[in-house]
């Protein structure tokens, strides 16, 4: 099974990159699922209005 996986700036700091749930779409829902999984809001907020980015790739879970 394919996954979508997520890592903001500075994730390693934070437990990232961790594979996004599939009910998490659009970028305020995954925001709010970042900040849910421990990554701060302060680093969100520090790149300004619509300056926040992450990196994604899709990955092979391992199940079948």
């Amino acid at each position: 099974m394919k996954v979508m996986m997520c890592d903001p700036p500075l994730g390693w700091k934070y437990g990232f990159p961790k594979p996004i749930p599939d009910e998490v779409q659009g970028q305020k829902a995954i925001e709010e699922w970042l900040v849910s999984e421990g990554y701060p809001q302060w680093e969100i907020n520090s790149f300004g209005m619509n300056g926040f980015y992450c990196r994604y790739w899709v990955k092979d879970d391992g199940s079948a």
